[in-house]
């Protein structure tokens, strides 16, 4: 009997270990619910999906800099360099279509455009107007060019527009009419044409030197900055010498000129010194001579600037002398300073840059006598 209790108790362990077998399905089954950790996968999957708003964000970023990259294009007028394309005004207190003399300065701007590839714009009034040539300054200055050149002929009057276009950041010189910006009391680059005073201080030195009584400066231009200066040099030279000297005022028609010429003669016989200051002065002062009987060695004349006329009264001897403020390298050299400036960041060496004064007389007319209304 004894020995059937260990069987026994071994079958009971064995019923008891069988009845527990089936527990581990259940077990299993529990251990499959972290699948909610597969959940979490999918959630953070969902979460990367979220990387395209990242993406956005930098592509508004990318917009951003695009918008930054701009601003070099808004510049790109000024930008140093020989292809930039420049569109130039040049504002005159006269033009070729009423003055010779500036037929020779225009001359030069075009062949300078043609030979810098540079847009050119020429303004003037209808006549010697210079309330007219400071509207035209300022109607330059809203065009917004890449560079202005002017006459300053009368630099109280021009300060303001001018000054007006250096703040818009316009380049500006100056060319055949002003003094300099520092004389002139204005920062544009640099004046470029000839010493107006000593100019007429010279040539009144070089006339008094030949005998006379008295002394005539006729302006054809009164209130024009430069030519003023031209007769106030010639008459300190007049007075330094001794010689009574004053002016007369002519217009630029050549008819009237030579009546208001004729008419102070016929007033002043005793006048034997004659000083004209350009082409409108000197030509209606030819037809008056004409007109009265008078020739070489009569009078003593002088006059600024040359023309096919004046160099055949040089050659003739009834004119002493042209001063040559060389025009064309006037025109010339106004758009190459801008260009110079705008494209490759060159500025002027000095506040003048002078082209004159240089005396044309029988000794070298033969010379310049082929250049004469061209090129001089």
């Amino acid at each position: 009997m004894k020995r059937w209790i260990p069987i026994t108790t071994l079958l009971v362990i064995s019923v008891l270990i069988l009845t527990a077998c089936p527990a581990p399905t259940p077990q299993v089954i529990e251990v499959e619910k972290p699948v909610v950790v597969e959940k979490k996968v999918v959630e953070t999957v969902e979460v990367v999906k979220e990387v395209p708003v990242e993406k956005v964000v930098k592509e508004t970023v990318e917009v951003e800099k695009i918008v930054e990259k701009e601003v070099p294009v808004e510049v790109v007028v000024t930008k140093p360099g020989p292809e930039a394309v420049l569109d130039l005004i040049l504002i005159q207190h006269a033009l070729c279509a009423w003055d010779s003399f500036w037929c020779t300065v225009e001359a030069g701007i075009r062949q300078a455009a043609d030979d810098m590839n540079v847009n050119v714009t020429i303004l003037g009034p209808d006549e010697f107007d210079l309330e007219r040539v400071a509207q035209l300054i300022d109607q330059a200055v809203a065009a917004q060019p890449d560079g202005i050149a002017l006459t300053v002929t009368d630099p109280d009057l021009f300060r303001e527009p001018i000054q007006r276009a250096l703040d818009a950041g316009i380049p500006v010189v100056a060319y055949n009419a002003g003094a300099g910006p520092i004389e002139d009391g204005i920062a544009y680059m640099t004046y470029l044409g000839q010493d107006e005073y000593q100019g007429g201080y010279l040539g009144g030195l070089k006339l008094a030197a030949e005998g006379g009584t008295k002394g005539v400066c006729i302006n054809h231009q009164v209130g024009h900055a430069g030519l003023d200066k031209r007769c106030k040099g010639f008459i300190d030279a007049m007075t330094e010498k001794g010689i009574p000297a004053e002016v007369l005022a002519i217009t630029n028609d050549p008819a009237e000129s030579q009546t208001i010429i004729d008419d102070y003669y016929t007033a002043n016989p005793d006048t034997d010194i004659f000083l004209t200051l350009g082409p409108n002065g000197a030509n209606p002062f030819y037809a008056f001579m004409e007109a009265a009987g008078l020739g070489p060695g009569d009078v003593v004349h002088g006059t600024f600037d040359l023309s096919p006329e004046i160099i055949a009264r040089i050659k003739d001897g009834t004119t002493l002398f042209g001063i040559d403020q060389q025009p064309f390298l006037q025109g010339y050299g106004a758009v190459q300073a801008l260009m110079l400036k705008v494209r490759y960041g060159i500025s002027p060496a000095l506040p003048v840059t002078p082209t004159g004064p240089g005396f044309v007389d029988a000794s070298n007319v033969g010379i310049v006598e082929a250049l004469a209304g061209v090129y001089r």
